[in-house]
């Protein structure tokens, strides 16, 4: 329900495993694996869990992606490659989604205070969406949109799960989430980190929705997230900040 984004990664030749396993065969004087041009396909979305679906390539149909997903000469139709994702048609369950309206407060790009209003239907929601807060950035402006994402009844009905999200491949940031006075917890987010990722790793707060002193008395709920430092970002990025900055500071035309 909701939808999703998604794209194709398509590689004619083989990604790197696949071309790395060809050479070594190759080293090996076993040229056939090389020879049959093997293509990798995968489909890339930003939906928690993604079922249910076909990619074809060609001739081939697969249930996911695949290094080896076929061979360049099948992959080929008429000179043309095709690339398709076919859906299965799944019967609509009906559920009434919370409707949480929600506000965004930063200070001085090293807090950030996320509140989510009537955010108590969260304990009764039928499914278990993410809620996403409205962008902010941390730092200096050069790294990006970064945003909190509460994904509700997880790991239990009353409970939810509170997670840091910045899109910045290999940047890593140390934060401390907090609600009320009873939860809080300083995790290191990794940008580009997924749910299942993050929900593995133990990067999140988890709180329980129904204990005191979480929800207000009119039903919000408000979400604490402190910048402690930056633990590491790419390399240009860092050498572009000073460059930046003192551009900033150049006299202005009038």
């Amino acid at each position: 329900p909701g939808g999703c984004r998604g794209r194709f990664q398509l590689f004619p030749l083989g990604d790197s495993d696949t071309l790395a396993e060809g050479l070594c065969s190759l080293f090996r004087g076993d040229s056939d694996t090389l020879a049959e041009g093997l293509c990798s396909l995968f489909l890339c979305a930003d939906a928690p869990i993604l079922e249910n679906f076909q990619l074809r390539l060609g001739r081939v149909t697969r249930g996911s992606g695949a290094s080896e997903f076929c061979r360049l000469e099948e992959a080929l139709v008429d000179g043309f490659m095709e690339v398709a994702l076919e859906l299965e048609q799944l019967q609509e369950v009906p559920f009434d989604p919370p409707e949480v309206e929600q506000s965004l407060f930063i200070e001085e790009l090293q807090r950030a205070e996320w509140q989510l209003f009537q955010a108590s239907r969260l304990k009764n929601a039928a499914v278990a969406q993410p809620l996403s807060s409205p962008p902010f950035r941390f730092h200096h402006v050069l790294l990006g949109d970064m945003y909190l994402e509460l994904l509700p009844g997880t790991p239990h009905p009353e409970h939810c799960v509170v997670m840091f999200r910045c899109r910045v491949p290999t940047m890593r940031l140390q934060v401390t989430l907090s609600v009320g006075t009873s939860f809080s917890k300083t995790i290191v987010a990794l940008g580009k980190s997924t749910v299942e990722e993050d929900l593995k790793q133990g990067s999140f707060l988890q709180v329980n929705l129904a204990a005191p002193g979480v929800l207000a008395p009119d039903g919000s709920l408000t979400v604490h997230c402190k910048l402690d430092q930056v633990v590491a970002i790419p390399r240009s990025l860092s050498e572009m900040i000073p460059r930046l900055d003192e551009r900033a500071n150049w006299p202005k035309r009038i």
